[in-house]
């Protein structure tokens, strides 16, 4: 199915206008419909879908909390079928033309002005007043997935009951801090309450003793830093600890001498 969405959203434009995350597809299901998952983004769209064989319906999949003018401008058009709060559902026989007049949409300077200025605002003392991205908590599949800081605090203040992101960061195990390129990095391991996300939090609220990844950090900015999951681990502390010692050394993270803004790892 991704033979018939990928043109649509190429065809319309809508491809240009976001970054993918991931395609998620669900083609073995007994009603199939796959997933072009978006990276945050100002109009808070989560992803294009197409459902059913056919296909059935096009599906924008959006935060709760989308800027309501373009709600009301997506569920105006004659090709609705469904519209809830995190979605609308459309049905035509020309799914191009469609995506089109979405595009033209999101494109107007009314829209992206509004979507802009309707930002989520942290909470937390520590970060009051910060502008946060839109993230899309349904996630559960973080392997190889990448995270801004921004998401980070983002994920960490949604307290929702469908939080399943934040659910599934706060396993322990070990994880990386890198570069965007991946030439400087710095592996981490987290064995408390609050798992990795916790320990994201933790790097973020107070540069503790990773002397190099703070020198790094001071240097470049947090803007130049991605966060990912390496693997989640069960286990005691001290077990932990070791599996971290064998990712250091397996990805070359160690460097005990001066800083080199390469291994920010210096123990």
């Amino acid at each position: 199915m991704f033979e018939i969405l990928e043109p649509i959203l190429i065809k319309s434009g809508l491809a240009r206008m976001f970054d993918l995350r991931i395609k998620d597809d669900n083609t073995a299901n007994s009603r199939p419909w796959v997933s072009y998952r978006v990276k945050s983004n100002i109009y808070k769209i989560r992803a294009f879908e197409l459902w059913g064989e056919g296909p059935e319906l096009f599906r924008i999949y959006h935060a709760d909390n989308i800027n309501e003018s373009l709600k009301t401008l997506l569920d105006s058009f004659p090709e609705v079928s469904t519209s809830k709060r995190s979605y609308t559902d459309f049905k035509t026989d020309d799914y191009v033309s469609l995506a089109t007049k979405i595009a033209d949409i999101l494109q107007s300077d009314e829209i992206i002005l509004e979507s802009k200025a309707n930002s989520k605002l942290a909470r937390t003392s520590k970060f009051e007043g910060l502008e946060l991205p839109d993230v899309d908590t349904s996630l559960e599949n973080v392997l190889g997935q990448t995270f801004t800081w921004r998401e980070v605090i983002a994920i960490w203040e949604d307290n929702s009951e469908d939080n399943k992101l934040k659910k599934v960061l706060r396993q322990n195990g070990i994880y990386i801090q890198r570069s965007e390129d991946g030439k400087s990095r710095y592996i981490g391991s987290a064995y408390n309450s609050d798992g990795i996300l916790g320990r994201w939090m933790a790097h973020l609220n107070s540069l503790g003793d990773a002397q190099h990844l703070n020198l790094f950090v001071l240097e470049n900015g947090y803007n130049s830093v991605i966060f990912s999951v390496i693997e989640f681990m069960e286990g005691t502390d001290s077990e932990i600890i070791k599996r971290e010692s064998m990712w250091k050394k397996t990805l070359g993270t160690i460097n005990r001498g001066p800083y080199n803004r390469i291994q920010l790892n210096n123990n």
